[in-house]
């Protein structure tokens, strides 16, 4: 599959096209994803002669078989803050930038690159979405899928009053 890249160095293809509602910045929402995170993602794994990261990694909420499956929350637009442990929720502006773009039931190809994911230092794995070490000026590539909106900032709408809701006999 193709990825379009925008403007702004975000890969994104539509994989299958939701039915539902699209969310707003700062609702909460339950995706699933499949990540493919490339070398230097354990910090145990470098091979100090060649200089080099020797690992890559694939996960996925869909494995049934990971003590951590099932879609995971993301308040879009709460991003962690540098030095801070990641706390449910949190996301990075390339994946709000694609939730943004989906409906319910949505499934997209993403490559993010570097500055809308972790950025010129990266992040530990304390620090990132999907408990990995991300490295310095890595991109990620996954697949997500917007399960549900879970709560919206999206006012709600009144039921006009058309009387008592019990009549007295």
């Amino acid at each position: 599959m193709e990825l379009e890249t925008k403007e702004n160095g975000l890969g994104a293809a539509t994989m299958v096209e939701g039915g539902g509602p699209r969310p707003i910045a700062g609702d909460t929402v339950l995706i699933h994803y499949e990540i493919w995170l490339g070398e230097g993602v354990a910090s145990s794994n470098y091979d100090h002669d060649n200089e080099a990261y020797v690992d890559s990694l694939h996960d996925s909420t869909y494995d049934e078989e990971n003590p951590f499956s099932g879609p995971i929350e993301i308040t879009i637009g709460t991003e962690t803050p540098k030095d801070e442990v990641y706390q449910r929720g949190q996301s990075i502006a390339g994946l709000d930038e694609a939730l943004l773009e989906m409906k319910v039931g949505g499934k997209m190809a993403l490559d993010i690159p570097p500055h809308l994911a972790y950025g010129e230092e990266g992040a530990s794995s304390f620090h990132t979405f999907h408990g990995y070490r991300t490295p310095p000026h890595n991109s990620i590539r996954c697949n997500i899928e917007l399960v549900e909106i879970k709560a919206s900032l999206e006012p709600k709408k009144e039921i006009a009053a058309c009387g008592p809701a019990y009549e007295a006999v």
